[in-house]
């Protein structure tokens, strides 16, 4: 099944969490003593960005503060710069150091080719990339929020697996987790295909051991971050060494958090299962059983 998938992926040539907006701030807050927080800096960096020339539009993205001009999509990491302007000794610095952003924001509006990432942000990017498993009502979900941020073309990068099951390339970051739209990866020097590709071999270095918890007529992956064990189906083989392999594995899988397993051919396995996947989840992945087959996943009824 992870073999197919992969080949999915090698033939993919290219494919083509979130900061509620503030009340909009005038950069006389900059004045203010008190440290400037995350959510009061997008809200003055949106409300000088906009109507600015050459800018196309501006959101607030799980931490990021990200602007659209000259064709290109570029993202701000609030956290570091709410750090940087309450390092600056009094106010004036705050305001040069405000006006610097934005006099950024112009050259990168005027070239249409904004300076490029440093190694350091490639390399975040590259290494918080791991593949989620999500429902594919997620895709419409994406698209609609995308639209509500001022993005009308906003796209979901994903990939089908089995059923109503997806993967998509999620940014597995300190204090949330960001799904990974079409194109962001060109900023990062990748093709959407090499942002799968990023993300499965970071699941395989971080996943090189996991545990199987037997709760009776199943048993359960789990592995350090929990909240990412469904995904341990995309490993190359993670049934291998698994003891007492039934000769129909059936799998549950209701939220990325759980990966649930038993005999296919047994009714009070099957139930458990069942039961399991009825189990409401706040990451849904899907309602359906699956059955390991040579191919792959497939629904089992």
């Amino acid at each position: 099944m992870a073999r197919a998938f992969r080949a999915f992926v090698l033939a993919l040539a290219c494919l083509a969490g979130f900061i509620a907006p503030a009340a909009a701030l005038d950069r006389a807050r900059l004045n203010e003593a008190r440290p400037v927080s995350e959510v009061e800096l997008g809200a003055m960096l949106q409300a000088a960005s906009r109507g600015r020339a050459g800018v196309s539009g501006v959101r607030l993205d799980a931490g990021d503060f990200v602007v659209i001009a000259g064709g290109t999509e570029m993202r701000f990491g609030l956290a570091s710069l709410s750090a940087q302007l309450n390092k600056e000794p009094d106010a004036s610095h705050r305001q040069k150091a405000f006006d610097s952003l934005l006099q950024k924001l112009d050259r990168m509006a005027a070239s249409g080719d904004p300076s490029k990432p440093s190694p350091a942000e490639i390399a975040r990017f590259r290494d918080a990339l791991l593949p989620v498993l999500k429902n594919r009502s997620y895709v419409d979900e994406f698209a609609a929020l995308a639209r509500k941020q001022g993005v009308s073309d906003g796209k979901l990068l994903h990939l089908p697996l089995a059923g109503d099951v997806i993967v998509v390339p999620a940014l597995d970051l300190p204090r949330i987790t960001r799904f990974v739209p079409v194109g962001e990866g060109r900023r990062y020097g990748m093709s959407d295909a090499e942002v799968f590709e990023a993300a499965l071999a970071n699941l395989e270095r971080r996943a090189k051991r996991f545990e199987i918890h037997d709760h009776g007529v199943i048993r359960a992956f789990d592995f350090n971050p929990p909240d990412y064990n469904a995904s341990l189906l995309l490993l190359p083989n993670p049934w291998k060494d698994i003891p007492n392999l039934p000769k129909t594995v059936v799998i549950a899988m209701p939220g990325r958090s759980v990966l649930a397993f038993g005999d296919g051919d047994d009714p009070k396995a099957v139930a458990a299962l069942r039961a399991i996947a009825a189990m409401k989840d706040d990451y849904p992945v899907s309602r359906l059983l699956f059955r390991l087959a040579p191919g792959g996943l497939q629904p089992f009824r």
